[in-house]
């Protein structure tokens, strides 16, 4: 049953991102559970110091193996999903957050303290340049730019990669 309602809020997530039915799924292999599957499929090269510093203690949250991997492919998904988008801060914030309640039920709700707040502030360290780290918020909604759409790209495939890297 758990992998019916994991293949079903994957295939809720593309249809979200595609808005089509994908023609070549596969429903005998469903979404990996251990690392190296995870890993054969999204091949990440590993990226920068400066973002491997960024990402590395909020990847260090998620202690499971099946989280980690299932939250390393909604990242590298989203992460190559959201340059393709004209958006704003607040709608691009809740796609986000739409698609992780979805794709993740009710599986992580809560399993991580310090997690969602980690995510926003990835989230808030682009969209939200500030002089103070406490400064920070998800109130300046202004549409993104390209040069943000590459930088969240960016820190959240190094986020996918530090997910599977521990």
């Amino acid at each position: 049953m758990k992998i019916v309602k994991v293949v079903t809020a994957f295939a809720l997530l593309w249809f979200v991102f595609y808005g089509s039915v994908p023609s070549s799924i596969d429903i005998l292999n469903p979404i990996p559970t251990v690392i190296d599957e995870t890993r054969d499929i999204v091949k990440i090269e590993k990226p920068s110091d400066d973002i491997i510093s960024r990402v590395k203690p909020v990847a260090s949250l998620v202690t499971e193996t099946e989280d980690r991997a299932k939250l390393a492919l909604f990242n590298y998904e989203f992460s190559n999903r959201l340059t393709r988008y004209k958006t704003d801060v607040q709608q691009l914030n809740d796609v986000y957050v739409l698609s992780g309640s979805k794709f993740f039920s009710e599986t992580m709700k809560d399993k991580y303290p310090g997690l969602s707040s980690g995510i926003e502030n990835l989230f808030k360290s682009v969209v939200n340049k500030s002089n103070s780290e406490n400064d920070l918020m998800l109130d300046d909604n202004h549409i993104v730019t390209d040069k943000e759409k590459e930088e969240l790209k960016s820190l959240f495939i190094g986020f996918a990669w530090a997910l599977l890297e521990k």
